[in-house]
């Protein structure tokens, strides 16, 4: 994966690069990845999920009860085995019943100087949990993104590329 993704020359192949790795490591049925703009998180990338999702989804505040919320907020890794049963995520069950998941885990996106850039996260059709050894994967890979992504910026700013690619995403939704 690591190979891969530091071949990518440029921001966006690489996010696509990580958000496709990090699905097939899970086994996702879905995916999306969310950078910080300001005090949101905005998707700019996602696999498989609904036009209704990336609606409901397309600007996340620390505040939110959903996965990648509080990911953000807590500055590490939020795993929801089973959206039915999570007391946080009650106010986010309409918008994955709809959207067709039942678990989803988040993982920030931090470079070695302790930058945050985002968050990526895998939805799963089934209630489930990623095994300790996906997880530690998930970890080291998400380090060496959020190195690479960050030295692919040159001189746009995270907050304008992610604008541009969340503008792109969103046209056709």
């Amino acid at each position: 994966m690591t190979q891969r993704l530091l071949a990518r020359r440029t921001f966006e192949s690489a996010a696509e690069a990580v958000l496709n790795d990090v699905v097939a490591l899970h086994g996702a049925e879905y995916g999306d990845l969310q950078l910080v703009v300001g005090d949101e998180l905005v998707i700019v990338a996602q696999r498989g999920l609904s036009d209704a999702f990336l609606r409901a989804f397309r600007r996340v505040r620390k505040t939110d009860g959903c996965a990648c919320g509080r990911a953000w907020r807590t500055g590490t890794t939020v795993v929801v085995a089973d959206v039915t049963k999570d007391v946080d995520y009650a106010g986010n069950r309409g918008d994955a019943a709809a959207a067709g998941y039942r678990a989803v885990q988040s993982t920030p996106i931090v470079t070695r100087d302790g930058t945050m850039l985002g968050l990526i996260s895998t939805l799963f059709v089934n209630a489930h949990e990623p095994t300790p050894i996906e997880m530690e994967t998930l970890a080291r890979y998400s380090r060496v993104a959020a190195d690479h992504l960050a030295a692919l910026l040159g001189r746009d700013t995270l907050a304008r590329k992610a604008m541009q690619m969340s503008d792109a995403l969103y046209a056709a939704v």
